[in-house]
């Protein structure tokens, strides 16, 4: 199978100058894209129900990657089928819990417990890449825990459905952190635009019975909004996956994390949103968190 076409490194470089400048600095890139798809996302959640909102995002971006590609070189090495597939399930559950969090709680809030996946990242990594389990990375899933814990504990004043939305958004940090986890190991051997055509068909066929649930009057707003949500997410899954290629799980989920940051001032600015000091203080934690995950000797 001829692959020189392909962006895909298919081992990763060694010298760090370019881990930091492929890898980090790419996904730091990919992190402002899905911090924009965040708030796009709660924009169409106005009119539209996630679920559907979702299946949007995946058949829209699988439909960008088969233009750009022509439906070439989508063929998997031998033996990585199942894994491709998985990684897309894992993916696709991923971000239907997350939309529906940006419905339910605000794309800040929701971004902001997602972004604990860094640490779920790095024990799937453990598991999938024997990766070392030590105490520094225990601390960080202790630190964690309390991040949440002081963003939608006793005294936050969240209503009900922004608690739902929190649990959501939680949920949605496991799964991706598996699923980063998954593609990493994918992206040793695999491209780029396979691992992500892979991911936005799963995604498309897992979310189509959405469809049933009746489609809303199409508006000038809601097309806008939804053409964002597409637009941002083929983009930043690029960027993502192609990182993955040159950094490790744990130091790529840290650097995507930053993406609610993203989020925050964008729905700060268009929306007029804002994030109360209680959950600017547990988003110390939760910030300290990934870091300390990140930073342990592999």
């Amino acid at each position: 199978m001829d692959r020189s076409g392909e962006i895909a490194a298919i081992e990763p470089p060694l010298d760090r100058h370019a881990v930091l400048l492929r890898g980090i600095g790419v996904i730091l890139v990919s992190s402002v894209m899905f911090g924009a798809m965040a708030v796009c996302v709660r924009l169409a959640a106005q009119h539209m129900p996630s679920s559907q909102i979702a299946w949007v995002r995946f058949t829209g971006s699988l439909l960008i990657l088969l233009a750009l590609r022509r439906g070439r070189d989508l063929r998997p090495l031998p033996g990585n089928a199942r894994r491709v597939v998985f990684r897309g399930l894992l993916g696709a559950s991923a971000i239907f819990l997350y939309y529906r969090a940006i419905a339910w709680a605000g794309a800040a809030f929701a971004t902001l417990l997602h972004c604990t996946y860094p640490v779920f990242t790095a024990l799937f990594a453990t598991a999938l890449m024997e990766e070392p389990f030590d105490r520094r990375l225990g601390a960080a899933l202790a630190l964690s825990l309390l991040g949440v814990s002081i963003v939608v504990g006793p005294g936050s004043g969240i209503a009900p459905h922004m608690l739902l939305g929190g649990l959501s958004a939680l949920a949605a940090a496991v799964l991706a952190g598996a699923a980063v986890a998954t593609a990493r190991q994918l992206r040793l051997t695999e491209s780029t635009f396979l691992v992500t055509t892979y991911f936005m068909a799963v995604g498309a066929a897992s979310t189509a019975p959405a469809l049933f649930l009746g489609l809303p009057a199409l508006s000038a707003h809601l097309l806008l909004a939804l053409a964002g949500v597409v637009l941002t997410s083929v983009a930043g899954q690029l960027l993502l996956h192609q990182g993955l290629g040159y950094a490790a799980a744990t130091q790529a989920s840290l650097a995507a994390a930053t993406s609610v940051v993203t989020a925050t001032v964008l729905e700060a600015t268009f929306l007029g949103t804002r994030m109360s000091a209680q959950t600017l203080f547990g988003a110390c934690f939760l910030i300290g968190a990934v870091a300390l995950s990140v930073s342990r000797r592999r």
